[in-house]
């Protein structure tokens, strides 16, 4: 099941409990391999009244997210408590994708392997 990338962006993300929780903002995707590793995801306005962080994204490993074919919605395989303690982004300043130490911190939180780290299936 293929989707063009710049159909991600505006696509809603669904909490374990199937609440919309948020919507894609941006995705980043490796260059060497062509995979999706991280997405931003902005907050929906009452997961952002829960977090009390104004203006706040959310950068998330891509290994997280999973597409519900009988939804027809992504879904983030998280709690949301596990959420609401991550490691979040001001709409300020943007995010340095390529920063390892940053990038080991944000997939510690989730309990992930850093993307470089894992081999590819394919």
């Amino acid at each position: 099941m293929l989707i063009p990338a710049k159909r991600l962006a505006g696509s809603q993300l669904q909490g374990t409990d199937g609440r919309t929780i948020g919507t894609i903002r941006e995705v980043v995707v490796d260059r060497q391999s062509g995979r999706v590793i991280y997405l931003l995801m902005d907050p929906t306005d009452q997961e952002q009244e829960e977090v009390a962080a104004p203006h706040r994204g959310y950068p998330l490993p891509w290994q997280l997210v999973s597409y519900d074919a009988g939804k027809k919605a992504f879904r983030l395989d998280t709690d949301p408590g596990h959420l609401q303690r991550a490691p979040g982004a001001e709409a300020a300043e943007p995010i340095d994708w390529e920063d390892r130490v940053w990038a080991e911190r944000l997939h510690e939180h989730y309990g992930l392997q850093p993307y470089w780290t894992v081999r590819s299936g394919a």
